[in-house]
């Protein structure tokens, strides 16, 4: 047996043979670099839409709840508000119901008429002069604060502004 043949069963090779593993060896990794710089050009966008809406932060939505003239002073007044939500492709039409009071007319509070409790409609009376909650006799004051009753905290004030006598409400948070 010559030397040659001895370094080949030996698992040596001649120099062809080096530079044709290196070269295959090349190709592997080309092929998977190519492999990995596709698979990120069809997933990256892929895991955008999947994730991407999850960090982005929403702009504030104000909505317009009424005429601050409409409003007299001591007196809770209800709005109905209305407006479409975005999740995705899909569009909803929200509505919620808001009191707004003011005691000088220039300074005014808005609460949710949701009582923390159960999440029943509160409403205001005007013979009690307080917001009712008719599930479990739930009763706020003017400043939404519980008087009586089971709900654990106040109403919920809204963050709200006032622009050229339009009184607008924040949404969609």
């Amino acid at each position: 047996m010559s030397d040659l043949e001895r370094r080949d069963l030996a698992g040596g090779g001649s120099e062809e043979d080096v530079l044709l593993l290196t070269r295959r060896r090349a190709l592997a990794y080309l092929s998977w670099l190519l492999g990995a710089v596709i698979s990120a050009a069809l997933g990256l966008p892929l895991a955008r839409f999947y994730i991407g809406g999850a960090f982005r932060k929403k702009k504030p939505r104000w909505v317009e709840v009424g005429s601050t003239s409409g409003i007299a002073a001591g007196l809770p007044a209800l709005f109905r508000v209305s407006y479409i939500d975005q999740d995705g492709w899909r569009e909803t039409t929200r509505r919620e119901e808001v009191y707004a009071i003011t005691e000088n007319g220039r300074d005014f509070s808005l609460f949710s008429n949701v009582c923390p409790h159960l999440g029943c409609p509160v409403h205001w009376d005007e013979r009690a002069r307080h917001f009712l909650c008719p599930c479990h006799n739930g009763t706020f004051d003017t400043n939404g604060r519980v008087i009586h009753g089971p709900p654990p905290k106040p109403l919920a004030r809204l963050e709200h502004k006032v622009d050229g006598g339009v009184l607008f409400v924040r949404v969609g948070d």
